[in-house]
């Protein structure tokens, strides 16, 4: 069965999914887009603001200049209007109107009596009175006296600035007490395709260092950000590393503001760490070193006699079993010497306990000074002793014992003389018991030792051979 290979869309998608977690929980990101905002927002909001207080100034501005050619316009019309020939001065004025649009000064101009009714009017393009004086065109609005009005024609996107100012009878073009100063009314609309054509390019000219500032601020910000967000990798990483146990990794410092702090903090908090877990690891093993010392003082606690020192006869049937069992399967020999203080009950009742536990200990230090490291000494009983000697004949276990006979002797005849000091002892060995068995080799040693008890004590008895039993 073939193994299922990976389909690429998939593994874009994976890499994909990944890009975008990591991206979605990017600090340096979060940061560098809030900023960029931020900036966006100070930039668009000083942008409108700007932008609205120019084009209040540029359009009031250009009111203004319009009202002052209205006022202009008014003066020197008030000689024609004040004329007794309504025609003549119609003539004058349409003459004068369409002066002003050849020269291109005004949009449209219009001349009115005092009633507002049109005398003369010109236009640099059909309709744009009729769209400015509605219905026909021929009656000016006279309640927009001296109110600059700012007009937008929907089908052309172009803005007017209308103006009415009436003409009075004055020379100096004051108006006179009560209406009859009035001889009538001009309306100029001058275009405001140049102050639109002007703010137009002041708000490119704004959007564009818009852009050239968030262009500038965008690597700006992920450059800073990621100044001082790398910092902050950096000491993720060294906690990475001491949880996965190199205790020596350490965050580099590389400055003194908070971040370098931070490091210097993160870097005492590890070392704290690592030595804490060093002592910890010190006090572990002085503890289980301590906790093998115990169990060792407890393994020969249970195994030894307290009084002798000497393994006591658990932990030798534990031995012989496993001596007996590398013997049969090697073919080797093992002996077996069983000691007995004789008339050690009279010795007690008659010097004491204490003598008594002192010729054992005596006879116990005899037995350990003469033997070697394989050779397994015990306690067996109150006053009977026990040794197991692998891979010796019984002619190599009767002289071992005569040299613990005699160097017993010696020794207490030394430290307690009024002790009679004797020892039976029982001699048995593998080769010629033919023991089927441990117990069976103890055994035949424990009936080699009465049979010397029974001789009279003092003396050695080796078990006899199999054939002979």
């Amino acid at each position: 069965m073939t193994e299922p290979r990976d389909i690429p869309g998939t593994r874009c998608e994976g890499w994909l999914s990944t890009i975008w977690t990591h991206t979605r929980h990017s600090l340096q990101l979060k940061i560098s887009l809030l900023v960029v905002l931020l900036v966006l927002a100070i930039l668009s909001s000083g942008t409108a603001f700007y932008l609205r207080a120019v084009g209040a100034a540029l359009f009031e501005s250009q009111l203004e200049v319009s009202r002052r050619w209205a006022t202009s316009l008014a003066a020197g019309a008030a000689a024609e209007l004040t004329t007794a020939d309504p025609q003549a001065a119609g003539q004058r004025l349409a003459h004068t109107a369409n002066a002003l649009i050849r020269w291109r000064a005004a949009a449209c101009v219009a001349f009115a009596d005092p009633d507002g009714r049109v005398l003369a009017s010109a236009e640099v393009r059909p309709g744009l009175l009729t769209w400015l004086l509605p219905p026909d065109g021929r009656q000016l609005n006279i309640g927009l006296l001296a109110t600059p009005q700012l007009l937008h024609q929907s089908d052309t996107r172009r803005a007017i600035i209308q103006v009415v100012t009436p003409v009075y009878a004055a020379p100096t073009g004051h108006p006179q007490p009560g209406p009859s100063g009035i001889r009538g009314y001009v309306m100029l609309g001058t275009d405001a395709s140049v102050v639109q054509a002007r703010f137009a390019r002041i708000a490119n000219h704004l959007f564009l260092l818009d852009l050239l500032v968030l262009m500038l601020v965008t690597p700006g910000t992920l450059v800073v950000t990621r100044h001082i967000v790398s910092p902050l990798n950096q000491l993720a990483r060294v906690a990475r590393a001491l949880a996965n146990g190199i205790m020596d990794a350490r965050a580099p410092v590389t400055s003194r503001n908070e971040i370098g702090q931070l490091a210097r903090s993160f870097n005492l908090m590890a070392s704290r760490i690592t030595q804490s877990q060093m002592e910890l690891l010190q006090l572990a093993a002085e503890l289980e070193q301590r906790v093998e010392e115990r169990t060792r003082e407890l393994e020969d606690l249970a195994s030894k006699d307290p009084l002798t020192g000497l393994h006591n006869r658990r932990y030798f049937g534990e031995v012989v079993a496993r001596e007996f069992a590398a013997a049969e399967r090697y073919g080797s020999d093992l002996a077996c010497l069983m000691f007995d203080l004789d008339h050690f009950k009279q010795i007690n009742d008659r010097l004491g306990h204490r003598t008594g536990d002192e010729v054992l200990i005596t006879l116990a230090r005899s037995i350990v000074s003469e033997l070697r490291s394989s050779d397994v000494a015990a306690r067996f009983g109150g006053d009977e002793f026990i040794i197991l000697l692998p891979q010796t004949s019984a002619a190599a276990a009767r002289s071992l014992a005569d040299r613990i006979v005699r160097t017993f002797v010696h020794q207490v005849i030394q430290q307690s003389p009024q002790v009679p000091a004797s020892l039976s002892v029982g001699i048995a060995s593998l080769a010629t018991t033919r023991a089927h068995s441990a117990e069976a080799l103890i055994n035949a040693a424990d009936r080699a030792l009465y049979a010397a008890k029974n001789q009279g004590r003092s003396c050695m008895v080796e078990a006899p051979c199999a054939a002979s039993t």
